[in-house]
């Protein structure tokens, strides 16, 4: 009767209806029917709670019961008889560490994390976090890219007193940021750096929106939110590379920097154009520099939303700063979706490990040696990027387009056609940097721009014809893009981290520097043509150094990166 009994009151186990209890006596210290006690496995006993005796590894039973299970007793038609009461199902149970506060380490974890082949919108999907933690620094960048086009020439009339001054006060407020962010450097949260840093370009913005034809408050705008661009440049770059799994650091890289800065000067140069086409600033309150502002006002407030809610601070900084294992854990399972810890989440933190105890071993001096050949090849690079989006290549365009002979009253759609080539070739870049790589993009744009240059240079001066100089810097627009948008994965990638925000600050200041020096220089047509024919052999020496110096990264892990970029010569694709 006592199998009426327990057909009364527990149903069958859940799991394979056909597994034994099992045979013969139980084994010294374990409970009886095979049945493991909490906090399995057990010395001694086999794991997953499978029974010892009666299991057969391959075939088929002999008899009419599953793993020669005994007949089923009264009462229990085609069932084993459960389990006693207090003990936990087959097959159910904790795993190692459930509930404890550092959960452990898989024995032994891969060297490598493995990338699964799946489709591009799955992959982004499930990293989807890694560009949001990132995401609000890219809209500031956005605000920056406005300033550059509006700092080169690309604004509506001005009524109001202009010098110099107005048109570098971004790149020299760009560098106080940037100089500043050197003594925050792992003493401040990134997000609080964020948050501050959008309170400046929203108030920057508050200052152009509000008032009208004032050169004083465009100034102090202009300065805030280069001070703003400067202070998160260099953190959040390291942020993307650190945050990034190897498989997605490119584009989440460049997307935050060179697409979000080609977007902002997009923009600028779209609702700049229009409103002059329009005539609609020659008799509205409502300037294009008020528009401008009140843009400004947006982005910053989109980006102290966003980073307050979704910016997740760098594992890497996690274990090096406090040797928080568990905080980094946490950190890379937000990091991914679902946020749960997969083998993955263990992965990635054994190849932080791994990339941290590579760079202790560097000594500052070590660190800074090793930097020094890598900020070369990365200052010349975004000096280059600075060269095909200055006043130069601004007035070149303009003057070329305002050819009396060829071209007629102004026209819109040059200039929208100017700012689509830039910004699209930063986003055709952006999304094949991890199928194209970084390398054979940036030497295609590279060899391009050059002969572009040159051809630009040689018809310069020829104004009562059509040269077709218009088109072609609207060629060396789209293969500009292309050419400097994997600067920004090699920013976030190639520095030993010892000294890594300082020396993406260093390259950040000297792009700012170059774009100084070219607001500063007089425009000419004869000096227009000599800038044309130095850019155009920067260039070409840019592509000869890239062929031997330039590493190829794409999906690397960060170690490996840094030691591509250790040695001065690569010539490999």
């Amino acid at each position: 009767m006592g199998n009426d009994k327990f057909s009364q009151q527990d149903p069958p186990p859940m799991g394979f209806a056909s597994a034994p209890p099992q045979q013969g006596n139980p084994q010294q210290g374990n409970p009886q029917q095979g049945y493991p006690q909490h906090g399995y496995p057990q010395q001694g006993y086999p794991q997953q709670g499978y029974p010892q005796q009666g299991y057969r590894p391959s075939g088929y039973p002999q008899t009419g019961h599953s793993w020669n299970a005994p007949p089923p007793q009264s009462g229990f038609s085609g069932y084993p008889p459960p389990p006693q009461q207090g003990y936990p199902p087959q097959f159910y149970g904790a795993p190692p560490g459930y509930g404890s506060p550092h959960p452990p380490l898989p024995p032994n974890p891969p060297q490598q994390t493995t990338t699964v082949n799946n489709s591009w919108y799955s992959r982004n999907q499930k990293n989807k976090p890694q560009s949001n933690a990132v995401g609000a620094a890219g809209l500031i960048f956005v605000s920056g890219g406005m300033n550059i086009a509006w700092s080169i020439g690309f604004h509506g009339a001005l009524y109001y007193k202009t010098t110099e001054h107005n048109f570098a006060a971004w790149f020299i407020g760009g560098i106080i940021g940037a100089v500043l962010s050197w003594f925050l450097i792992n003493k401040v949260a990134k997000k609080y750096v964020l948050i501050f840093s959008s309170m400046l370009v929203m108030i920057g913005g508050i200052l152009i929106a509000s008032t009208k034809n004032s050169g004083n408050a465009t100034l102090a705008a202009c300065y805030l939110d280069g001070i703003a661009n400067g202070l998160v440049f260099a953190p959040f770059m390291a942020l993307a590379g650190e945050v990034s799994v190897s498989y997605m650091r490119g584009l989440v890289s460049a997307s935050i920097d060179q697409m979000c800065f080609g977007l902002g000067i997009f923009l600028q140069i779209i609702y700049s154009s229009l409103w002059i086409s329009t005539g609609y600033q020659s008799y509205s309150s409502f300037s294009a520099e008020n528009m401008k502002g009140v843009l400004s006002i947006i982005y910053g407030f989109l980006a102290l939303i966003i980073g307050s809610l979704l910016c997740i601070e760098s594992p890497v900084i996690m274990l090096a700063k406090n040797n928080d294992e568990q905080g980094a854990i946490d950190a890379l399972r937000r990091l991914q979706r679902p946020y749960t810890l997969t083998n993955e989440t263990f992965e990635q933190l054994a190849e932080h490990k791994k990339y941290l105890a590579q760079n202790k071993d560097l000594s500052m001096g070590q660190s800074i040696g090793q930097a020094l050949p890598t900020l070369i090849k990365l200052v010349l690079l975004r000096g280059l990027n600075a060269m095909s989006i200055s006043k130069f290549v601004e007035l070149g365009f303009v003057y070329s387009r305002a050819n009396p002979y060829v071209y007629g009253s102004f026209s819109v759609g040059w200039f929208i056609g100017f700012g689509v080539c830039r910004w699209m070739g930063n986003f055709i870049a952006t999304f094949c940097m991890e199928s194209c790589g970084r390398k054979k993009p940036t030497l295609l744009g590279l060899i391009v721009c050059s002969v572009m240059s040159f051809v630009v240079a040689g018809q310069l001066n020829i104004f009562t014809y059509d040269t077709g100089n218009t088109i072609m810097l609207l060629v060396f627009e789209l293969f500009a893009g292309i050419a400097f948008t994997a600067t920004s994965p090699y920013l976030s990638e190639a520095f030993p981290l010892e000294v890594k925000q300082h020396f993406i600050s260093f390259t950040f200041i000297a792009e700012m520097l170059v774009f100084i020096v070219l607001t500063l220089i007089r425009w000419s047509f004869s000096g227009g043509a000599i800038y044309f024919y130095v850019m155009g052999g920067l260039y070409l020496f840019g592509f000869f150094f890239g062929i031997v110096c330039l590493p190829e990264t794409r999906r690397t892990t960060l170690r490996e990166a840094q030691d591509k970029f250790s040695k001065f010569i690569s010539l490999g694709f």
